[in-house]
């Protein structure tokens, strides 16, 4: 087998792809599932995808009739000198999550079935001749898009705008080229300075029916990026269990998203009721017992839409997760009903409870495990690198009191704001899920309020006293 030509990733298209990772799933670098990821480990990982003639390569080696094909694993242990192989699957899912690729299927021939693998998009692909330009530079395009209607989606906020050109789409008239989304399929085609949305393929939010067949120019599609459209009233409450803030402006939808898992009924923020005393520049006065707090609300960006039936994503096999002590009272209901699902991933086996109406699967999770997450970061550069007191106060109710000994931003965009599929059950995080579903529903009023502290005593004491005060936690 020919030896892959690893070409140095060009310097435009490592920094978007690393400020495209920064912006959706958290600032680089970042820890995920104990592995750090960098901006050199996603650079080397993209290069050993790019070596490969379909920019496709299996997580572990597989073999083939006429050889082996070399992992993910393999090639990243090569180049990077060290074991690997528990970075692969944490990289893989990070550049797909980002929207930089897509899961793949790779056969091997010793077992002849297939494995998981991993594809890298093709606007994310470079050639020996692309010099220090990405496959969707902005010059390619007619028209002076600007780098954030390229660089993001309108429709799905998550994949990239590529030029296909060659092929004509069906039922629209024939154009030298059109703009093609690599994650949602999203297709815009050029009408003279605009470009009209024709296809809205594998989106089911119905608010983007709303724009479909729509002719706007690229500054208007990068606005509706900026701005954040908010969902349909009607399908958040199906969703949600807390009551929606109202919005400023919601745009009318035909009918509702249809949501395959049992309704809740909406019921109202759980948490302490208690009155702050609002003060100039909207800040709050929190008394405690030696002294009065200020807290601000924290800014946030939110990074993409609201992820329902996260838990579902779960790679975990059932039978090693019913071993944990979390799960003790749950195990021997699970085995006597469903004995056949232990060998098997623990996603699927939870989306098919759902699908036969069954409740054992909210024994799974924890309380909150069930809600609809969103992904935020602090937006306010001053307050990302201060730490202190943060407090969760919405509707007039406190709901949480914590102490910060790193920063703001470590806190909030790599733990709070960014929930990950396994902290959704029962041995997870139920405090951080709480706190993202209620972030995610009250999205256009303050939720979270820091108090910056510099000293670590202080912010340990402050927090101790604020709970004893209003939660009646010791």
């Amino acid at each position: 087998m020919t030896a892959p030509q690893f070409l140095p990733i060009p310097k435009n298209i490592h920094a978007l792809a690393c400020e495209t990772i920064s912006r959706r799933i958290g600032r680089l670098p970042f820890t995920r599932n104990g592995v750090e990821i960098t901006e050199s480990l996603v650079g080397v990982t993209m290069e050993c995808l790019n070596a490969e003639a379909r920019k496709t390569l299996p997580l572990r080696t597989v073999s083939r009739e006429k050889g082996t094909i070399p992992g993910l694993g393999e090639c990243l242990t090569e180049r990077l000198g060290k074991d690997q192989s528990d970075v692969t699957p944490v990289i893989a899912e990070v550049l797909v999550t980002a929207g930089l690729a897509e899961p793949a299927e790779v056969l091997d021939a010793s077992t002849r079935t297939e494995t998981r693998g991993i594809r890298l998009l093709s606007a994310w692909t470079w050639h020996i001749a692309s010099g220090d330009f990405p496959s969707c530079d902005s010059t390619c395009l007619s028209g002076g898009e600007t780098d954030a209607w390229l660089a993001q989606c309108p429709v799905c906020r998550t994949g990239i705008l590529s030029r296909v050109t060659g092929k004509r789409l069906f039922g629209t008239p024939p154009t030298d080229y059109y703009l093609d989304c690599s994650h949602c399929g999203a297709k815009f085609i050029p009408e003279k300075d605009r470009f009209r949305l024709v296809s809205i393929a594998h989106i089911s939010d119905p608010r983007w029916r709303q724009y479909l067949n729509s002719c706007r120019k690229p500054d208007e599609w990068a606005a509706l990026v900026r701005e954040e459209t908010p969902a349909s009233p009607v399908s958040r409450i199906a969703t949600s269990r807390y009551r929606m803030a109202p919005r400023k402006a919601v745009i009318p939808t035909s009918q509702p998203t249809i949501i395959h898992r049992p309704e809740k009924p909406a019921r109202p923020v759980e948490g302490v009721p208690v009155l702050f005393s609002t003060i100039r520049g909207g800040s709050l006065a929190v008394p405690g017992t030696a002294k009065t707090h200020y807290f601000r609300p924290v800014s946030l960006r939110f990074l993409r839409g609201v992820r329902h039936d996260l838990f579902t994503r779960s790679e975990r096999i059932v039978q090693q997760v019913l071993e944990g002590p979390a799960f003790a009272e749950v195990k021997p209901l699970f085995v006597k009903e469903y004995m056949q699902y232990l060998p098997l991933r623990l996603g699927p086996v939870t989306e098919e409870l759902i699908k036969k109406n069954d409740p054992l699967y909210r024994q799974l999770l924890n309380s909150h495990g069930d809600e609809g997450f969103g992904s935020f970061a602090v937006q306010d550069e001053e307050c990302a690198h201060k730490k202190g007191l943060l407090m969760v106060y919405v509707q007039g109710k406190l709901c949480h009191v914590a102490g910060c000994h790193t920063t703001f931003a470590d806190l909030v965009d790599r733990s709070l704001g960014n929930i990950t599929t396994d902290q959704c059950y029962r041995d997870g995080d139920e405090t951080a899920c709480r706190i993202n579903s209620l972030v995610t529903a009250f999205r256009d009023t303050p939720v979270l309020w820091c108090h910056e502290l510099s000293d670590d005593n202080a912010i340990d004491a402050a927090v101790s006293d604020l709970r004893s005060r209003y939660l009646q936690v010791p």
